[in-house]
């Protein structure tokens, strides 16, 4: 009987204990990420930009890279359409994306403007936290597709094709 009770309580205890330890490892990484993402924005970063246009997509669209030494950490997209516009960093640590950060501001001519963010915290190609201004969310669509562009964003620098990258 006791050998049945220490069965059950180890079978309730672990997965409590398991989650406990990756929510102590994602606040680990997103303090990592942070500390990154400071770092980035304190370099003195060599940068180059380009415009891009699509229908339907964007409209004066720009993609600015930053450099540390050759290697890619910040890139900043931004365009806009219609009544919206947006303002999207994507920062990256050994080639690898680890964050970023999206403001989008839009509303029709007469009506009133809104302002939304959006962050994505990322290791090892997935998203460790997402959230929706201050709120922390579960990962959707639109993180998987942050995810991707991000990836797509490293590839377009060689190829040039913004559009490619960005409006599919």
């Amino acid at each position: 009987m006791n050998r049945i009770i220490i069965t059950l309580l180890f079978a309730i205890a672990f997965p409590v204990l398991n989650v406990h330890a990756q929510q102590k490892n994602a606040e680990t990484d997103i303090a990592a990420i942070r500390a990154a993402f400071k770092e980035i924005n304190a370099l003195p970063l060599k940068q180059e930009q380009f415009r891009y246009e699509a229908d339907g997509c964007v409209e004066d669209g720009n993609v600015q890279y930053f450099f540390k030494g050759k290697e890619i950490v910040k890139v900043i997209e931004s365009g806009s359409i219609g009544d919206g516009s947006w303002k999207k960093e994507y920062y990256y640590q050994s080639g690898n994306f680890i964050f970023s950060y999206e403001k989008l501001i839009g509303g029709s001519a007469a009506g009133e403007v809104t302002e939304s963010e959006y962050r994505v915290y990322a290791k090892d190609g997935a998203a460790i936290r997402c959230m929706e201004g201050q709120q922390i969310v579960q990962p959707d669509s639109r993180t998987t597709q942050t995810v991707a562009i991000a990836g797509k964003l490293l590839k377009a620098y060689t190829t040039k094709k913004f559009a490619a990258a960005l409006c599919e």
